[in-house]
């Protein structure tokens, strides 16, 4: 089986999602092809695991025989100090000779010296007859002088030129042995260095290749959660599905057997009377009733007839006479029913011409009516297909997309704006932007937010790009993101939710055929100008209002999708067919636009009759804030304006806080795991999965580096993620409840004392309050 590649992930995301009225089989296979799916990913992970153990060993072998090569080189550099060390001997060696040499000179000095002593001597001593061979001797140690210090001047002179020769070529190889050592050394320097650097380039890779790979784990981890939420709403939609159908089967199997019954009497009523009737038929001959009941009345009368005649007995001419009279009377009864049948068909065949004439003129009238429709159809279709000539003649060579098209050629959005690229501390820019937010020079309105609550909203940017603000009518809910966008000179859009979207098509617009054109609504053009020069290097807040006055599930299913996939792949699909001209910013011919990987959308929602409910899947990935009722006032500072702050400039702050204060992410999620998992999932089946984790791996350090701490950021998540679903359930018990309560207040001094957990004991109060408990 081969491995999925990103194509097949592609197409597998760009498949259309089942519709409603999907069977089960074909949910179950695209599960299994999902599933299969996931598993070709794991073993593509696993063989990237593998390469990445291979290529570690070849690291670890490279790096063997560099410091093999380094010893090496420690060699050599060992062996020219044993150079350095030979050469330096040889001349000491070279100074010991020659002090030898001066030596054994002073010597035959000496020897010259002790000689003339002792010649003197011998001439005052020796005979007269000797002076002459003494002269001669005399004269001979003269020339053996001479030739002795020729000698001793040419030894010299060729020890100097020796000396001076080794000395030269001492020093050239010395000279040479450091050339040799230097180049050798820069060499080998040079080739560590490209080592080192190949092996950093290579570590960096590795470690990038790391990091991927543990993206796609969490990926991975993430789409298995998805599917495993999927599956667990598919099994129940099922399952209410297949209740359902049940339900209306067995209805409908109730009704027809009802039905069958009513049925059955009647049929069976009618057997009888049909039996009865034929019972009658047959004994009256196929007469009707009114002709058996006239017949018995003239038989009545002709018995009574007979009754009175019976006083006399008839004749046997009479008699043969009433015989001849019966013979002849059933002979008239049998032309009569005859001639009563015949008449019968007659009237039937009367009858059908009857009708057959009257549908003949029905068809008729109906007939010209319906030549008179179609040459009027004729007539309109012509003046729609000039129309549509028109129509299609007037949008040749004009984008499909008059909005988009007309941000590309507005000069001021297609120019770049100066922005602030430095966040030195989000604790004064939580402050900073605190005090802008509280005045609106444009409305002249006082918007005043809690410090707490503008740092949830910074960790919020950091977490998340969804996020649902919550809270009754008039608390600032739409006002925040506006005032926070305003404050950082980041861009902001407003669209307005109606209550009947039902699909993307409503949040993002449809393409008109007839007119090719597409129709762009607010929420589209607002992504479209995001993209833009003018706004693409920095923030740009799109709020929701009133989102969950229709199911948000269903018109903005497409981008909860794309939001969790990787920022290159996250696409929002406009319409199949490409057009042309499409405007610059959308890819694929027109039919697809990237999400600005700038956006925030911010969806503000009240609860009441005329909403609806967020999925869990929605609040799982989504930021949520509940605005308070009262907002207390502060004595606002005056900033002067600044430079809009850049997209880098707010994520590298974001970045920083996170290496900062990640041990604290740690902590808090521990706290979360290890002393309220098992009371939450025991007592109440709620968990949760490694989004959590990484979502808390950003809001914590960010609420914390803008002055807050970590108690103040933890309970904000136990209230909103966690808590949240246990509130309003209908098997809640008092006990559980007060058991949760007691844990928290319990292990909350280990996390921080400074910073009470109000949020979440607050709601478990209210829980309790509801459930008639008293004991708070």
């Amino acid at each position: 089986m081969t491995h999925a590649t990103e194509a097949d992930i592609e197409a597998m995301e760009a498949a259309p999602a089942p519709s409603a009225d999907a069977t089960s089989e074909d949910l179950i296979k695209r599960a299994s092809e999902l599933i299969a799916l996931l598993e070709s990913q794991r073993r593509r992970l696993e063989g990237a695991e593998a390469d990445i153990a291979r290529r570690t060993a070849e690291v670890d072998e490279h790096e063997g025989k560099l410091k093999q090569e380094r010893s090496d080189l420690d060699a050599l550099q060992e062996e020219l100090a044993a150079r350095d060390t030979g050469v330096s001997e040889r001349e000491n060696k070279l100074e010991a000779n020659e002090a030898d040499l001066l030596r054994r000179h002073e010597e035959i000095v000496q020897r010259e010296l002790d000689a003339d002593a002792g010649f003197s001597r011998r001439n005052r001593d020796a005979l007269a007859q000797l002076e002459a061979e003494g002269e001669a001797l005399r004269t001979q140690f003269s020339l053996h002088r001479e030739k002795m210090d020729e000698e001793r001047a040419a030894f010299e002179k060729e020890l100097q030129e020796k000396r001076d020769k080794f000395a030269a070529e001492a020093k050239a190889q010395r000279e040479k042995e450091a050339e040799d050592a230097a180049a050798s050394r820069s060499i080998a320097e040079s080739e560590l260095a490209a080592q080192r650097e190949e092996m950093e380039k290579e570590r960096v890779a590795l470690a990038a290749e790391a990091k991927r790979l543990r993206k796609l784990s969490r990926d991975l981890d993430l789409d298995r959660e998805l599917l495993d939420e999927d599956r667990e709403a598919f099994d129940e939609k099922v399952a209410q599905r297949a209740a359902r159908q049940v339900e209306l089967k067995d209805g409908e199997i109730q009704a027809l057997n009802e039905r069958l019954d009513a049925a059955r009497a009647e049929r069976d009523r009618f057997a009888q009377q049909m039996a009865e009737r034929e019972e009658a038929d047959r004994r009256f001959g196929g007469e009707t009733p009114d002709e058996v009941m006239k017949r018995m009345r003239a038989l009545e009368e002709e018995r009574e007839q007979l009754r009175k005649a019976l006083g006399g007995r008839p004749s046997a001419e009479a008699a043969q006479r009433l015989e001849d009279l019966e013979r002849q009377k059933e002979l008239w009864e049998s032309d009569r029913l005859q001639l009563l049948a015949e008449l019968g068909e007659a009237r039937q065949e009367a009858a059908r011409k009857r009708i057959a004439v009257t549908e003949l003129e029905s068809l008729r009238d109906e007939k010209r009516s319906l030549e008179s429709a179609n040459a009027l159809l004729h007539e309109a279709n012509g003046q729609l297909r000039a129309e549509v000539d028109a129509l299609v003649k007037g949008v040749e060579g004009k984008s499909p997309f008059p909005s988009c098209s007309a941000m590309d050629a507005d000069n001021g959005l297609q120019s770049t704006k100066p922005t602030t690229n430095t966040i030195r501390s989000l604790s004064d820019f939580a402050e900073y932007v605190r005090h802008r937010m509280a005045w609106d020079p444009k409305t002249e309105k006082e918007l005043y937010y809690s410090a707490e609550d503008v740092r949830s909203f910074l960790g919020g940017l950091a977490m998340s790009r969804l996020h649902l603000l919550q809270g009754i009518s008039g608390t600032g809910k739409t006002s925040l993101p506006l005032a926070f966008a305003r404050a950082i000179g980041a861009g902001s859009a407003l669209v307005e939710v109606q209550a009947g979207w039902r699909d993307r098509q409503d949040l993002i617009g449809h393409f008109n055929t007839f007119e090719r054109r597409f129709y762009e609504s607010e929420f589209l053009q607002a992504m479209y100008r995001a993209s833009t020069p003018f706004y693409q290097d920095t923030p740009f807040i799109i709020v929701l209002d009133e989102m969950n006055l229709s199911h948000p599930e269903q018109y903005f299913a497409d981008l909860l999708s794309a939001l969790e996939q990787d920022q290159h792949r996250q696409r929002l699909v406009l319409m199949t067919a490409a057009v042309d001209p499409a405007p610059r910013l959308l890819v694929e011919g027109g039919t697809k636009m990237r999400i600005p990987p700038n956006v925030w959308f911010i969806g503000t929602a009240n609860h009441d009759e005329t909403t609806k409910d967020f999925a869990d899947k929605t609040y799982d990935r989504a930021h949520v804030m509940e605005l308070p009722r009262n907002r207390e006032t502060f004595e606002r500072v005056e900033y002067q304006p600044q430079n809009p702050v850049s997209l880098e400039a707010l994520q590298r702050a974001f970045e920083t806080a996170v290496r900062a204060h990640e041990s604290e992410a740690g902590k808090a999620y521990d706290f979360l795991q290890l002393e309220l998992g098992e009371t939450l999932g025991r007592r109440f089946r709620v968990g949760w999965g490694n989004r959590l984790e990484r979502q808390m791996g950003f809001y914590v350090p960010v609420v914390v580096a803008a002055g807050g701490t970590v108690g103040e950021a933890t309970d904000h998540i136990l209230a909103t993620k966690l808590l949240r679903k246990i509130r309003d359930r209908h098997d809640n018990r008092p006990e559980d409840i007060i058991a949760l309560r007691d844990r928290i207040q319990t292990g909350w001094s280990l996390l921080d004392k400074a910073h009470e957990p109000r949020r979440s004991l607050n709601l478990l109060r209210g829980e309790l309050h509801r459930l008639g408990h008293d004991d708070v």
